[in-house]
C-alpha cells in the first residue's frame, strides 16, 4: 500500500513499458518498495548512458550523472533494489578486470623494449571513495564510474578525512558539475588532472541522521541541494516473502536492457567521440514553460529553500531528459536520434517535480531534527499517557496519519525526550 502522506510516489510513468513491468514484478514478488526499485533502475540507466552523451540547451550543458540518496529507516528495503539494478555492471566488471589482470601480467613479463603502453583497467563500479583514488580511476575510465555506498553516512563522513583543508567536499561539488578537477598526491610530486569527470553516487540514508550529514555547512555550501532524495511511502507496511528466487526473467530482461544502453553509449567501443543532443522546438517549450511556471510560483509563494532546491532540480531535469531519451531508444519506443522530443521532455519534468517534492520533504526533516514534529505532536497530544501501538495507529487514522508514519514516529522517538517504550508494543508519554 502506498501512502502519499509519507512523501510523494515515484512516477513510474516516466519509464518504458518493459521497465514498468520489472518494477511491478519485483515489487509484487520480491517486496521491493516501488520508489526504491524505480529510483535504482533509473540510477543504473544513468550509469549506462555514461560520459559520452551530453544535452545542450540555451547556455546549459548536461550529462547523465546523479547523486542519489534512498531515504528510509534500517530494514526498510533500500539495499536489495540497488543490488538488483547494478548487478549487470558487476558482472561486466568481473569479466573486464579478469581480462585486465591477464593483460597486466603479460605486460609485466614482456621485455622492457617491447612492453608498449601499460594496460588500463575498465570498470564501472568503484568502491574506494577517497578523492585521490577517485581521480586516479577517472583518469583511466573516461566513460565514467559509479559509487554505491550502502550507507551514505560513510561517504559524507569521509570528506576531508585525509584533507583537513576542506578540499574533498569541494571536489565532490565539482564532480557533480562535471568540471575539471586536480588532485595533488600527498607527499608526492604526482598530480592528477581530470578534464571531463563523470561519477554517479547512490546509497541509503536514515532520516534521523539527515540533520547531521546535510545540515549546517552541507546546506550552506549547496551540497544538500545536489542530492536526489527518494522516500518510501510504504515504509512500515509488511514485507512478506513470496518466492525463493527473483521473478523469472526479470534479471535477464534488465541485463539485456542495460546491455543495449551500454552498447549505444560506446561501452564496447574505443570511440570516445562525444554525442551532442538537443531539443526539438516543442520539447524545449515543454521544459521552458515548466521552468518558468515553477520559478514564478516559487518566487511568489515559495520559501528561500524552495527556490534553492528548484534551481538544482531544473539542472537535473536536463539530465533526466538525456537518460529518459536513452531508455526509450533501448526499449524501441523511439528511433536512434540526437533530438529529444516533447514526450521525453514531459516525462523529465514529471520526474523533476517528484524530486523537487522529496528534496523539500528532506529539507523539512533536517529543520525538524529528522522527524516531522508538527504531525508527531498532533498524534502525541491525541493519545493517552500510556498507549499501545494499535491505539496509536487507530488515533493516527483519525488524524489521517498513515500506519507506516505512526510506526516510523514510534521507532524514531521511543527512548527519546517525548516517548518511552515500556514493553512490546507499549509506550508511555514523558
Amino acid at each position: 500500500m502506498i501512502h502519499e502522506d509519507n512523501g510523494p510516489v515515484f512516477p513510474v510513468v516516466i519509464f518504458p513499458e518493459n521497465i514498468r513491468k520489472i518494477i511491478d514484478t519485483t515489487h509484487e514478488e520480491s517486496c521491493f518498495p516501488v520508489n526504491y526499485i524505480a529510483a535504482a533502475l533509473f540510477f543504473a540507466a544513468s550509469v549506462a548512458v555514461g560520459n559520452y552523451r551530453t544535452l545542450e540547451a540555451n547556455s546549459f550543458k548536461a550529462k547523465a550523472h546523479l547523486f542519489m540518496a534512498l531515504l528510509g529507516s534500517p530494514g526498510s528495503g533500500k539495499t536489495h533494489p540497488i543490488n538488483f539494478a547494478i548487478a549487470p555492471f558487476l558482472e561486466l566488471d568481473k569479466e573486464s578486470i579478469k581480462e585486465y589482470q591477464n593483460k597486466l601480467n603479460e605486460w609485466r613479463k614482456a621485455p622492457d623494449g617491447a612492453k608498449g603502453d601499460k594496460p588500463k583497467a575498465k570498470q564501472l563500479r568503484f568502491q574506494d571513495i577517497t578523492m585521490e583514488a577517485i581521480t586516479k580511476v577517472l583518469g583511466e575510465s573516461k566513460r565514467g564510474i559509479f559509487v554505491f555506498v550502502d550507507e551514505l553516512r560513510g561517504w559524507i563522513s569521509s570528506f576531508n578525512k585525509y584533507n583537513a583543508g576542506g578540499g574533498d567536499r569541494e571536489q565532490w561539488l565539482s564532480l557533480y558539475s562535471g568540471v575539471p578537477i586536480t588532485v595533488n598526491r600527498k607527499g608526492e610530486d604526482d598530480i592528477t588532472f581530470v578534464t571531463d569527470p563523470y561519477v554517479s553516487v547512490i546509497g541509503g540514508i536514515q532520516p534521523g541522521i539527515l540533520p547531521k550529514l546535510f545540515g549546517g555547512e552541507n546546506t550552506d555550501n549547496g551540497f544538500f541541494y545536489r542530492m536526489l532524495f527518494v522516500n518510501n511511502p510504504a515504509e512500515g507496511e509488511p514485507m512478506l516473502w513470496k518466492s525463493i528466487d527473483l521473478p523469472s526473467g526479470c534479471e535477464e530482461e534488465w541485463e539485456q536492457f542495460l546491455t543495449k544502453m551500454l552498447d549505444a553509449s560506446g561501452y564496447n567501443s574505443d570511440d570516445e567521440t562525444l554525442k551532442v543532443y538537443s531539443f526539438n522546438e516543442d520539447a524545449w517549450e515543454v521544459v521552458r514553460q515548466w521552468q518558468n511556471d515553477t520559478e514564478i510560483e516559487n518566487s511568489e509563494r515559495g520559501s528561500l529553500s524552495d527556490i534553492a532546491i528548484f534551481r538544482k532540480t531544473q539542472d537535473y531535469c536536463l539530465r533526466f531528459c538525456l537518460i529518459i531519451h536513452a531508455m526509450r531508444e533501448a526499449a524501441g519506443e523511439i528511433p536512434l536520434s540526437t533530438i529529444v522530443d516533447e514526450n521525453t521532455a514531459l516525462r523529465a519534468t514529471i520526474l523533476a517535480n517528484y524530486f523537487f517534492e522529496t528534496s523539500k520533504y528532506a529539507y523539512k526533516l533536517i529543520q525538524m531534527g529528522g522527524v516531522d514534529h508538527g504531525r508527531f505532536f498532533d498524534l502525541l497530544n491525541a493519545l493517552n499517557t500510556d498507549f499501545t501501538s494499535d491505539q496509536a495507529v487507530a488515533v493516527g487514522k483519525q488524524l489521517q496519519i498513515s500506519r507506516s508514519t505512526v510506526f516510523r514516529y514510534l521507532r524514531n522517538e521511543s527512548d527519546g525526550i517525548f516517548l518511552k517504550k515500556t514493553g512490546p508494543g507499549k509506550y508511555s508519554k514523558i
